[in-house]
């Protein structure tokens, strides 16, 4: 999927930090990138930098914004990477930067909270919030701080391994543990060491202090332990899937195959009865099959426990959802399973409702919204743990053409900003133009092709595109004449047209067809002579030869 390119930019003074903390506070739950002009108030030297903004925070005594420095620096010195300075307005001495030029970009993109920003004052939070994510996530620190001791610059990064917080001497000792991978204390090298971490004292008692590094700065980085980096080359890969049923094992589906890559949408297209839903229940580890590999990141899709926490599912009978909860009570009851706590699962809910345009709705019972809002809510509820790949079975079943259109407005929406994976159950042929790949199924024949919307039609007599000779009045005995010429392969009916497919020249076919249809003394209204074909004539296509063995020339 392509980098979008920004869709807003703003530029702020430094003496309009409020109103640039503001802008940015509004838009929290999307990625926002800053350039930043400044000075350093304790080296008077100037600063210049660009960057991701991990935090806003604004209260009575302090207003500022967190940037996590890609490029930069102060003066001649050159910034290390994964720092993270406090940017304050154009008179503020206590944050890191007193900033001239504040210029915001908001990327649209979603934010998933995987950075996690503590000024070092802030510890008792950092703890609440640590002591949480260190049950379902694996957590890298980046530290800028002192070291106790000697009061040496400390910088660091390391893996955390635990987090402390009890009553010692009268004093609430409040740290955690991590080991450095690198880092410094003055000329020091740190690597490998376990060291404890505290925060920055309002009121620093020398004696009374007991953990290794004085943070002034922290930045978590949420690695989920389920996540763990997974080498793969397609998010889904279906190779040779053959399922049968029955005792005398009958084929539904033989010889599946079809991929996609991470961020891309695939539509599972076909009638009713064609294996789609076998196809869906073999990939989710529902069903057993015959033949062939099904690999979900990486892993084999029976290997529930590794592959549950990677995928989202929507059914299509809303039966992961109960319907006198509202939306929210179900996403805090069903978020439960992920181990995120209440508080992030609120969070979360209502930007995923908010996304899918029904935070209206956020408090209202499922069972007095609509059809297509009871489908959103139900989306809302599988993206709650971040999935890398969401599967929906039907979503567009029983809502009109208006609201199918809308729904799917809202999945390429969730495809872009969260950039997920869709993997799109559908009986509605021209649904397949919303995806990036397609496998086609046709009822008594199972998986027929798979491939691009462009790459099968261009399969196609025609190579995607068609003759077509609308009439005055439709007579059904031009499509059989005009199939038996030598020059068409074959012709398909839309209302009082007539689309013609075949490899000849477009001039010398034209001239073949008009001289059969003036012979049958029909009148042509309109002509056509190279139309791009759509989804509907693939399928059509598709229904009159699927029994097959060959297509035709």
């Amino acid at each position: 999927m392509a980098t979008q390119d920004f869709v807003e930019k703003v530029v702020f003074g430094g003496e309009e930090i409020k109103n640039a903390i503001k802008w940015a506070k509004k838009r929290e739950d999307k990625i926002l990138l800053a350039e930043i002009e400044g000075i350093a108030p304790l080296s008077r030297k100037h600063f210049r930098g660009s960057g991701v903004i991990v935090d806003v925070k604004t209260s009575f005594r302090r207003n500022f914004l967190a940037l996590l420095v890609t490029n930069g620096s102060i003066g001649t010195d050159p910034l290390p990477p994964n720092l993270v300075l406090t940017i304050g307005g154009l008179r503020s001495i206590r944050e890191d930067i007193s900033a001239n030029m504040i210029v915001l970009k908001n990327t649209l993109r979603k934010n998933l909270r995987t950075l996690w920003f503590f000024d070092g004052q802030w510890m008792g939070q950092a703890i609440s919030w640590l002591t949480m994510a260190l049950k379902n996530a694996k957590i890298t620190a980046f530290i800028r701080g002192r070291w106790a001791d000697t009061g040496e610059y400390f910088y660091g990064k390391g893996v955390v391994f635990s987090s402390r917080r009890f009553f010692s001497n009268f004093r609430l000792r409040q740290f955690f543990v991590m080991e450095v991978l690198n880092g410094k204390a003055g000329n020091r090298d740190l690597a490998h060491l376990a060291v404890s971490v505290g925060g920055k004292s309002l009121i620093p008692i020398r004696r009374f202090y007991r953990e290794d590094v004085k943070a002034e700065k922290i930045l978590f980085k949420i690695t989920h332990k389920l996540r763990e980096a997974i080498q793969y080359n397609y998010i889904l890969d279906v190779k040779g899937l053959s399922v049968a049923y029955g005792r005398k094992k009958k084929f539904v589906i033989q010889n599946a195959s079809f991929k996609i890559r991470d961020g891309e949408i695939l539509g599972i297209v076909g009638e009713s009865g064609s294996g789609k839903s076998t196809t869906l229940k073999a990939i989710l580890g529902d069903i057993s099959y015959n033949k062939g590999s099904i690999n979900i990141c990486g892993i084999d899709s029976q290997n529930k426990r590794e592959v549950s926490p990677r995928i989202g599912y929507v059914p299509q009978d809303l039966s992961r959802m109960y319907l006198e909860f509202t939306p929210l009570e179900n996403i805090l009851y069903f978020g439960q399973q992920y181990g995120i706590n209440p508080e992030e699962l609120i969070r979360r809910g209502k930007q995923a409702l908010r996304d899918l345009g029904i935070i209206t709705k956020a408090n209202t019972p499922v069972n007095e919204l609509s059809g297509g809002e009871q489908r959103r809510a139900s989306i809302a509820i599988a993206l709650i743990h971040y999935p890398k790949i969401l599967f929906l079975d039907e979503p567009t079943s029983g809502l009109d053409p208006v609201r199918r259109h809308e729904l799917w407005d809202y999945l390429d929406s969730i495809n872009k900003q969260y950039g997920i994976s869709l993997v799109v159950v559908t009986h509605f042929p021209n649904e397949a133009e919303y995806c990036d790949k397609i496998a086609i199924f046709m009822k008594d024949k199972g998986f027929i092709d798979y491939g691009s919307p462009t790459e099968l039609k261009a399969r196609l007599p025609g190579k995607g595109y068609a003759l077509e000779i609308t009439l005055e009045v439709f007579d059904p005995k031009v499509i059989p004449l005009l199939e038996k010429l030598d020059d068409i392969s074959f012709v398909l009916q839309r209302g009082e047209s007539i689309r013609i497919f075949s490899n000849k020249d477009t001039k010398s076919l034209l001239n073949h067809t008009l001289k059969t249809i003036t012979e049958m003394t029909l009148k042509v209204h309109h002509v056509e002579p190279k139309i791009e074909i759509d989804m509907i004539d693939l399928f059509l296509y598709h229904s009159r030869f699927s029994m097959n063995t060959a297509t035709p020339s």
